[in-house]
């Protein structure tokens, strides 16, 4: 008779990766860390999955995440965003995208993309007490930066390029709850 252990015979299920361990004298455990580093990605996945823009548009939303985490991660001073920079070294990026489908298997039910973004949000809120205000705020900014980033990179609604809005109302409703879910004060 074989015995069944528990996840491994599931399907889907993801092996944890050791690359997430937290940052040596970091306040974070490994699984609050590994909380930091994948919710940049899974907000840009849900903005994409909440407004889809077609293959040309997903590719220049992909382009555009790069590009935000690129230019924000390398210029950055404080403490977290640092470390984040020093974990998505190499091809991790990719590997982290990979992994944090995982949270959308559901993709096409915006419904639950939606829901799994604002609770990967509210989730981080509580372990960014642990560093600075600065450092907090600069990680929540990045955040919601590198998802309006996504959410601009394709006109949604519009045909062959022309006409259509930069952020769809979906992209923008997310974006306002990302917001709230962060506690960052928008206008």
């Amino acid at each position: 008779m074989q015995q069944s252990t528990p996840d491994r015979d599931k399907q889907g299920t993801p092996i944890p990766d050791a690359s997430l361990a937290a940052p040596a004298n970091s306040p974070y455990t490994n699984a609050e860390w590994k909380e930091l580093v994948e919710t940049p990605v899974e907000i840009c996945r849900a903005i994409m999955a909440v407004s889809p823009s077609g293959a040309i548009g997903s590719a220049q939303e992909v382009k555009a995440m790069r590009a935000c985490f690129k230019e924000t991660l390398q210029t950055a001073t404080n403490p977290t965003l640092k470390a984040l920079y020093q974990q998505l070294q190499g091809n991790k990026l990719d590997s982290l995208w990979n992994s944090a489908g995982y949270a959308f298997r559901d993709r096409w039910d915006a419904a639950n993309v939606r829901q799994t973004a604002i609770t990967s949000c509210q989730q981080c809120v509580p372990l960014l007490k642990k560093v600075s205000t600065e450092d907090a705020l600069a990680y929540k900014e990045f955040v919601y930066s590198s998802a309006q980033r996504v959410a601009e990179a394709a006109k949604e609604g519009g045909v062959m390029g022309f006409g259509g809005q930069t952020i769809s109302e979906a992209e923008q409703s997310l974006l306002n709850d990302i917001s709230k879910a962060l506690e960052l004060p928008r206008a």
